[in-house]
């Protein structure tokens, strides 16, 4: 009977030690995504935009160096850039997020451009984005499809809270 508990026990143990070393495996890279979306393509687009917040809660900086997306066929870091007066979108091969820094992909800032999608992408749909660093890290997290309509409502809905005094 004592052998009996004892295997349980111990089965105990291995079981919440190995959850703990998952846990901590999951966590270890102090990295996070938040508010991952991606844009429908328009009809005929041959490239649409998605946007996250991206946090580093390290003390090492931390260099990303690509993104995928499922059921996309490429992905590109962009940003945008004002020179003499005019706005314009220019690639990066790598962006540095310093400790304790969060980096908001948001229009008119960084994004990430998605070109050559393998099928129609779904308002509601859940992706999967995937970020890759040079010290090797990955970081996977669900991107939701959101249409450019949906997007234009809630930027208008934000905008017309503003009061004039």
């Amino acid at each position: 009977m004592f052998v009996k508990y004892l295997v349980v026990f111990t089965g105990m143990l291995l079981g919440l030690t190995s959850v703990q070393t998952t846990a901590e495996q999951l966590n270890s890279s102090n990295l996070m995504v938040q508010h991952a979306k991606i844009r429908e393509f328009l009809p005929a687009a041959a490239s649409t935009a998605a946007y996250f917040s991206l946090m580093n809660h390290s003390e090492q900086t931390r260099i990303l160096t690509k993104a995928t997306i499922s059921n996309i066929g490429r992905v590109e870091i962009h940003e945008h850039i004002h020179n003499d007066g005019m706005m314009r979108m220019q690639k990066r091969n790598e962006l540095t997020i310093s400790p304790h820094q969060t980096i908001s992909f948001q229009p008119g800032g960084y994004h990430l451009m998605a070109f050559e999608p393998h099928k129609a992408l779904t308002r509601g749909e859940r992706l999967t984005l995937t970020l890759y660093f040079a010290n090797g890290e990955q970081l996977e997290s669900p991107i939701t499809v959101v249409s450019l309509q949906e997007e234009m409502t809630k930027q208008g809905d934000s905008h017309s809270e503003h009061k004039h005094h």
